[in-house]
């Protein structure tokens, strides 16, 4: 497929691909409206090492404030986990019961009717880090902007007082770890002290106050070591800060233009989509090049639609409407005949179809009108013996026709009657036999070709559709061509392949396609027609009462 018949499939389409974006955004918000609002509060935290972790911790600190991405993952882990749910749903249900309380007393402090769960809490909540910066937002989100609120700042300050408390517990581990270390440095100098008391009236031995400027020194720092873990003890704070408390939560969701945008979006791709599978499953033909490749035979003409309003059914439009767009279509259908019949061999010309309703009697007809304005003297015969309706066409009431002549009861002259048109001539069905195959298919019917081949320029011959009736089948070896008819939006590939293919197999003569009811404006193509004004004194009425030929 070439870029234009993708356009033209989302052209021919495109109910499909609006309605679809009609429902799909009609449930969209349909969805909006009935789904609670969410309201979002967040709460900003400063993470900064404090100097009291850094006397002990500060080395992986450092590497934590060096590599932001894994830190802030690591609290985003912490934060998320049930310890700190549990305790944040611990902190609020005291939280509220203070506040009930008070209500008791006459406040006018927020309570929910019920609490979130640890589970709920894990759902709500969020942790993200600001631009690669020391400071990260916990986002809770929520049907009620006051509990969104609370939540968030439960959360950051049950993680704060869990962070500090972890950080404490470092610290006192790290102190009495330097207070033992201490303990075996005092062993030590009580140790050098004892050496030292043997040397009383005499002087120290070198080893012997090295040893004691060591373990003194030493001695000395791990003390100062520990006094400063105790100080950093009572003031660890973990270098956490909120630096903006929560709020009450803003509504973000649902979102009306949001989910409006979304679902005009994917309407678009499903309609799109809808209308390509539609198309890939229609095995009905719309363009020129379906109708050729699949009928296998030449388009000679294209015979535009003609709304019930403006010609009633089984009325001859050639006539009655001479200065109608669609009557170019005849003459246009009447050129290229010529040009196919320039030997003079396809005078006698069957007319049929697939299967019925595609408008092959009405072809004919108008055809024939078009060929005798012309001054082609022309004979239309209805050999469709199961469903004639060239009687419907001319108003002929007589029960005699192609049935009694090919009995035996007539003469071909006796059975055709003179249309008030000049030079157009009708062989009527006359009265309808129970063998109508058989009929059509004898030699009577050859002989009534053969007269009519002397009498005519063209013998147009209306028969029953192909796969409906054997009795084209028997036709089509009798006539110089056949004319098909295929229906726009009717026709499809099966019944296409199966038609041409019946008649190719007894031979038959396909002269062209006609597509009948062509819309102007579908996929097929554009279609601008003109009125024509047809040679003066060729414009007459159609006549109630017809007169018989006799030799």
């Amino acid at each position: 497929m070439e870029l234009r018949d993708y356009l033209n499939v989302v052209i021919n389409r495109k109910w499909i691909i609006l309605e679809t974006m009609g429902i799909i955004l009609a449930l969209a918000l349909i969805f909006t409206f009935l789904q609670s609002p969410t309201y979002s509060s967040n709460v900003k935290i400063l993470s900064e090492v404090s100097s009291a972790s850094e006397s002990v911790l500060g080395s992986f600190f450092s590497s934590a404030l060096f590599d932001p991405d894994r830190y802030m993952q690591t609290q985003t882990e912490i934060i998320k986990t049930d310890t700190i749910a549990q305790a944040v749903e611990i902190h609020l249900k005291y939280m509220y019961e203070q506040a009930a309380r008070e209500n008791e007393a006459g406040g006018n402090a927020y309570v929910p009717e019920s609490l979130p769960t640890t589970s709920e809490l894990l759902a709500i909540v969020s942790v993200k880090q600001e631009q690669r910066s020391n400071i990260f937002d916990i986002t809770t989100n929520s049907g009620n902007p006051l509990l969104s609120r609370d939540v968030a700042q439960a959360y950051a300050e049950e993680y704060m007082a869990s962070r500090q408390l972890a950080a404490i517990k470092q610290i006192s581990e790290a102190r009495k770890e330097v207070w033992n270390r201490i303990q075996e440095v005092e062993d030590q100098i009580q140790q050098v002290a004892e050496q030292a008391k043997q040397y009383v009236n005499q002087n120290l031995p070198a080893e012997i106050q090295a040893e004691s400027q060591r373990v003194v020194t030493l001695w000395a720092s791990l003390y100062e070591k520990y006094m400063t873990l105790r100080i950093a003890e009572s003031l660890e704070q973990r270098g956490l800060e909120i630096i903006q408390p929560a709020k009450a939560g803003a509504k973000t969701g649902p979102s009306t233009k949001r989910n409006t945008m979304l679902s005009i979006f994917l309407g678009l791709i499903l309609g799109v989509g809808l209308a390509f599978l539609v198309e890939y499953l229609d095995d009905t033909l719309h363009t020129r090049d379906d109708f050729e490749k699949h009928f296998g035979t030449p388009i000679i003409g294209e015979i535009p639609f003609i709304p019930a309003e403006e010609l009633p059914k089984h009325h001859i439009i050639y006539f009655e409407k001479p200065r109608h767009p669609a009557v170019e279509g005849y003459r246009t259908l009447r050129t290229n005949l010529q040009f196919l019949n320039l030997g003079g061999d396809n005078r006698t010309i069957m007319f049929t179809s697939s299967g019925p309703e595609e408008g092959k009697s009405t072809v004919m007809v108008n055809l024939g009108a078009a060929l005798s304005e012309m001054g082609k003297r022309v004979l239309l015969i209805e050999a469709d013996l199961r469903k004639p309706v060239l009687d419907k066409y001319f108003g002929i009431e007589s029960p005699a026709g192609l049935t009694g002549v090919l009995v035996g009861n007539l003469s071909l002259a006796d059975a055709i009657y003179k249309t008030p048109y000049h030079n157009l001539a009708v062989l009527p069905a006359g009265i309808r036999p129970p063998n109508p195959a058989e009929l059509v298919a004898s030699e009577a019917m050859k002989e009534v070709l053969k007269t009519a081949r002397s009498i005519a320029d063209y013998i147009l011959v209306d028969s029953p559709p192909i796969l409906a009736a054997s009795d084209s089948i028997a036709l089509a070896p009798m006539m110089e061509g056949v004319i098909l008819i295929a229906r726009y939006a009717t026709a499809d590939r099966d019944t296409s392949h199966r038609t041409t293919e019946l008649l190719r197999k007894v031979n038959a003569n396909i002269l062209g396609l006609v597509i009948n009811n062509l819309a102007p404006a579908k996929r097929y193509g554009y279609y601008h027609y003109y009125y024509y004004s047809p040679p003066e004194g060729q414009e007459e009425t159609k006549k109630s009462f017809f007169k018989r030929i006799k030799k």
